[in-house]
């Protein structure tokens, strides 16, 4: 199937409706893979509370089961069909908000194909945060921890208790990643995501390694899900379908002193021991701020205020993590909206940078594509340092607290290099005039709106920026535009100078 981009130019809203254009692109920025006109003007006459409802209950998209081996009979590591999908439903899906949801809490819970090599492992994984994106952080908590996609990526499956005779003991991966990573951070903080202090000032550790030791014995005894016809061992061989199951001869039933001064008790089964292990997790102060922190950092703004954290924080904690309330604060907060108003002044601290799979997602939606079920659209997404679940490590694409020029909090800015510079504008140059995957091209149509300027410009800018364009960027576009002689050219001219522009790359 053909993926044809090309501005899809519409006459702008009619006065009077719910939502301006800036303030539907910008809400679409964040809470989805990307405005597209039929979209902004969707939302414009629906408004946030009402879009919101639709997208919980959006038909979901999904991911195809791959076979467990390949035509020669060996393991199957091929993943592109997934990765295929996974665009095909970035640009087409309805499902928008659910999707994005998804996959950032992909990139808080890592699983990897460095690690974990058979490519039928994913689409199961990624249903995981498909089908919670809008549950409760609890139920992200429990269906990852007894994911076999997981237990072999940070080795918690087939962890048995430890067997002194033998000077074995329970592997600490997951037990470690679980706080650090996932829950609870380094460090205990306050509702505003602030370190909590000593009395020297100092931050205060969430935990230490004998807190590791012991949470590595409350989650041993876990083995992979039995493969059809095949007999249930006490250590099963890989499998990826369905959950993990206990095996309670491997698990080890000591009382087992954890963060936070707490206990879980002896005599438990391994269900019990995670069922408590969770609902101490959930009642720790620092989780709704480092959580929220995150999910902020991905959708709107890497750097956000302490009052904002705060705010979302608060909504976590009071709701005991349910999502659709937190994604709901998050979009809705007042820092959020802050620059919807046509005469918002641009604020340099707020924002972030698109990383490499939500521009391309974002390009797709904005330009109209139509995309197939084989495209090879993550070679370039790998090419700008974002290959789709391969992650480099269990830290992600980008850290965070990764820190650019100036102080301020840049997480994406982590795989942005003059390399991947020079390739995201290549990026743009062969989407307009070329192809993106194989069967990607930019037929020579004639847009009639590209002999007006004026005209040719507001459209661009109404999708891509949030009808915001500056005068600078105006000037520079008009001159491209009209250094060109032909309608087609004179589109293309115009939408390469905007998509190679910071005020696109760095979402507003």
């Amino acid at each position: 199937m053909k993926r044809v981009f090309y501005l899809l130019l519409i006459s702008l809203p009619a006065f009077g409706q719910v939502m301006t254009d800036r303030a539907a692109a910008r809400f679409l920025d964040q809470a989805t893979w990307g405005p597209a006109p039929a979209s902004i003007a969707a939302l414009e006459k629906v408004g946030i509370a009402s879009w919101l409802e639709s997208q919980f209950t959006a038909t979901m998209s999904d991911l195809p089961d791959q076979p467990l081996l390949a035509a020669n009979g060996n393991r199957n590591t091929n993943l592109a069909p997934v990765q295929a999908a996974f665009f095909q439903n970035t640009v087409n899906g309805p499902d928008q908000l659910r999707q994005r949801v998804a996959f950032i809490l992909s990139q808080i819970w890592v699983v990897s194909q460095v690690t974990v090599r058979s490519a039928y492992a994913f689409p199961p994984y990624w249903r995981i945060f498909r089908d919670n994106a809008f549950t409760n952080y609890r139920d992200i908590i429990r269906a990852v921890t007894l994911s076999p996609a997981m237990g072999t990526y940070l080795n918690m499956a087939n962890n048995n208790k430890g067997n002194p005779a033998k000077g074995t003991a329970p592997n600490e991966n997951y037990a470690r990643e679980m706080m650090q990573l996932f829950t609870l951070g380094l460090t205990e903080l306050n509702p505003d995501g602030t370190p909590v202090l000593d009395s020297n000032k100092n931050p205060i550790p969430t935990y230490n390694q004998a807190v590791v030791t012991n949470m590595a014995k409350v989650l041993t005894g876990w083995t992979y899900p039995t493969a059809p016809g095949a007999t249930a061992k006490t250590n099963n061989p890989e499998y990826y379908f369905g959950q993990m199951f206990a095996v309670e001869t491997e698990h080890d039933t000591t009382a087992k002193a954890i963060f936070n001064n707490l206990t879980i008790p002896a005599g438990q089964t391994a269900e019990q021991d995670l069922d408590t292990l969770i609902n101490d997790l959930m009642a720790q102060p620092s989780m709704a701020p480092f959580v929220s922190r995150q999910l902020i950092q991905h959708m709107v703004t890497s750097n956000p205020s302490p009052a904002y954290i705060q705010r979302v924080s608060q909504v976590f904690t009071s709701t005991g993590g349910d999502m659709k309330s937190v994604i709901t604060a998050i979009l809705t907060d007042s820092e959020a909206r802050a620059g919807d108003a046509a005469n918002a002044p641009v604020n340099p601290n707020f924002g972030h940078l698109r990383e490499p799979i939500l521009l391309l997602s974002n390009l797709g939606r904005g330009l109209s594509a139509v995309v197939g079920a084989t495209n090879s659209i993550d070679n370039y997404a790998n090419e700008l340092g974002e290959n789709l679940f391969n992650e480099p490590s269990v830290f992600s694409y980008f850290s965070p607290q990764n820190r650019i020029a100036g102080g301020l909090l840049g997480p994406e800015f982590q795989i942005y290099s003059t390399q991947t510079a020079s390739d995201r504008a290549n990026l743009v140059n062969t989407a307009l005039y070329a192809s993106v995957g194989s069967t990607t091209t930019l037929p020579p149509a004639v847009v009639a709106a590209a002999n007006d300027v004026s005209i040719l410009l507001d459209a661009i800018s109404y999708v891509f920026l949030h009808s915001s364009m500056s005068p600078a960027l105006t000037q520079a576009a008009t001159s491209a535009v009209n250094a060109q002689s032909t309608p087609l050219a004179k589109v293309q001219a115009a939408l390469y100078i905007v998509l190679t522009s910071s005020e696109y790359q760095v979402v507003q």
